[in-house]
């Protein structure tokens, strides 16, 4: 039997931040919600996840540099990361897309979020993850 998948929420907007939840432990993942970059960073810290979804535009440290942040402390423990979905409303312009996929960011997803897109990102990115 393979082990439940564990996801981090990182959305400052309450409303999307339950629906998101609601939705992803409805497919079957656990998931550990945050209000922003900074709560996600500190639980980050302590635990390990299979994936971060995370929204772009939040107050604080936006997702960019949550993301890069992130990288920066699995570099300094194991090297290992999770794969990191940032969810936007935001105008996807170059300039945007390369800050996001600098901070280490794997997929964009826009908002409003469809969810068969979200559900083929996941699988997607936890795909390679399955056959270890």
């Amino acid at each position: 039997m393979e082990s439940t998948r564990t996801i981090l929420i990182v959305e400052d907007d309450v409303i999307n931040r339950v629906a998101l939840c609601r939705f992803l432990s409805k497919q079957g993942y656990v998931v550990h919600p945050t209000k922003d970059g900074d709560e996600a960073l500190e639980i980050y810290a302590k635990n390990k996840f299979d994936l971060i979804i995370m929204d772009l535009v939040m107050p604080g440290i936006d997702g960019a540099e949550t993301a890069r942040k992130m990288r920066f402390i699995s570099n300094s423990t194991d090297g290992d990361y999770p794969p990191i979905i940032i969810v936007t409303a935001v105008d996807h312009r170059a300039q945007n897309l390369e800050k996001i996929f600098r901070a280490g960011v794997d997929r964009v997803v826009q908002k409003p979020i469809e969810h068969a897109q979200l559900l083929e990102c996941i699988d997607e990115l936890l795909l390679p993850q399955k056959r270890n």
